[in-house]
């Protein structure tokens, strides 16, 4: 995906999260039970305003934490599209290959991998909520299920995934149950992965190869899966091999 495609995504899936937000703020969200929909919105705004301030130092790493929400939630979704806005005219502003602090050194220093990053967080986070409203779904038989993610956008997210934030994760503390080879394989759009849990620093190349453990589906409910957001058989995986290596993703956080 190129630019243009990040920013829309952007502009699409935050519009349908406040959509969704709308008169809900109270609901739990379910990958997030300790947040109601409220504390994502002010997340997701904190974090709009957090890159926003990231793009403009330059290159240099940002001394400013996340933006806060207002303390009148009235007008928390007001604040929230202001944030999105001004996040939105910054990334239009900048070169994909402008300098940018990235949190992950491996990853390009630049504003476009910040673009992608945040067409990602947009479309899990507008998932949350929808599946936040969806939960009250007896009460509200119209709310709908949450909707899927782009496949071409959600196998960027497992590569992202895969290659740069889990063997981050794995470098500052063990991968509980999480052994031998792993193989995931995309079956709408291009994209396999095979990984050597038992390597020195988690090795991950693009290939197709047998392993003790493979995934299979959708590159939408495979990334969901990833992001503990429904399990393999909500998504309706293909599941072989090492089925404990399968649950042990539960176990993972970012």
């Amino acid at each position: 995906m190129d630019q243009a495609a990040y920013i829309a995504g952007i502009t699409a899936d935050s519009a349908a999260l406040a959509e969704a937000a709308a008169g809900h703020l109270d609901e739990k969200v379910p990958a997030c039970p300790e947040w109601t929909v409220a504390d994502l919105v002010g997340h997701m705004g904190g974090v709009y305003g957090w890159v926003s301030a990231i793009l403009a130092t330059g290159g240099a790493r940002p001394t400013a934490g996340f933006s806060e929400p207002p303390a009148d939630r009235d007008g928390l979704l007001d604040w929230y599209g202001q944030v999105r806005d001004q996040l939105v005219a910054d990334l239009a502003s900048h070169r994909p290959e402008d300098p940018a602090w990235v949190f992950v050194p491996s990853a390009p220093q630049n504003a476009g991998w910040w673009c992608r990053r945040q067409a990602l967080e947009s479309a899990v986070h507008r998932y949350d909520a929808q599946a936040a409203v969806a939960r009250a779904a007896s009460a509200e038989p119209a709310s709908g299920k949450p909707g899927s993610l782009d496949p071409v956008l959600a196998a960027e997210g497992i590569d992202e995934y895969l290659t740069g934030l889990l063997p981050r994760m794995a470098r500052n503390q063990p991968i509980e149950g999480m052994t031998g080879t792993f193989h995931v394989h995309t079956t709408d759009t291009d994209g396999e992965w095979s990984l050597d849990f038992d390597a020195e620093g988690l090795a991950v190349r693009h290939e197709h190869s047998k392993a003790d453990t493979a995934v299979r589906g959708p590159a939408s409910d495979l990334y969901l899966w990833m992001l503990n957001r429904q399990t393999a058989e909500e998504g309706g995986l293909e599941v072989f091999g090492t089925a404990s290596v399968v649950s042990a993703w539960r176990n993972l956080r970012f």
